[in-house]
């Protein structure tokens, strides 16, 4: 499905694996702390978790720490973006690797406890056929964590977002905001 995507820095487009270094620059963290979001998130440990749009493994590590007895699933269109990750978080098991698109994920109803979604959902060109994919891939009760970063030629505002999950079955638990950045907590609550 990637010849339907088009690779880039500008608006719409996939930001390209060839870029992705830059994505791991470490004036980030005084941003975006992964450890800090990924403490706000509350994993208990023993969670199920898909990071979709892994890219480079920004998150990872701190995902990966966050769920030592869980399973963690990094996930990525571009199979180059998905090495990264992969080598940067080290193996373990409960760690797998898959690459596929947003729009039809290749895994179970109910696989997940968490998915984690970082400055990605922008880049999906159907949105809502990601979170309603999200949504079939969440157990009753699991939750979607968006992050966003203004900047993003692809950001995506809080109000657009809560938007698309009403209409994907998802529910707002809580934001976090910042000057620069916000995450959203929604769950899957089925009727």
């Amino acid at each position: 499905m990637t010849d339907q995507v088009e690779f880039g820095l500008g608006k719409g487009k996939v930001f390209p694996h060839q870029k992705a270094r830059s994505l791991l620059h470490p004036v980030r963290r005084l941003i975006q702390s992964p450890q800090a979001l990924v403490r706000w998130i509350g994993l208990r440990g023993d969670e199920t978790v898909l990071e979709l749009g892994c890219g480079p493994g920004y998150f990872s590590i701190a995902l990966r720490d966050a769920t030592p007895h869980g399973r963690l699933v990094l996930f990525d269109l571009q199979p180059e973006m998905l090495s990264m990750a992969v080598e940067r978080t080290g193996s373990r098991s409960g760690l797998a690797a898959v690459t596929g698109n947003a729009v039809a994920l290749p895994f179970a109803a109910g696989a997940f406890d968490l998915v984690f979604i970082a400055a990605v959902l922008g880049e999906v060109p159907d949105r809502l056929a990601c979170l309603q994919e999200v949504r079939r891939t969440l157990r009753p009760g699991g939750r979607l964590v968006v992050n966003e970063v203004r900047g993003d030629p692809d950001y995506i505002k809080a109000t657009d977002l809560d938007r698309l999950c009403g209409e994907a079955g998802l529910r707002l638990l809580r934001r976090r905001r910042g000057r620069l950045r916000w995450t959203t907590v929604a769950e899957f609550a089925p009727d």
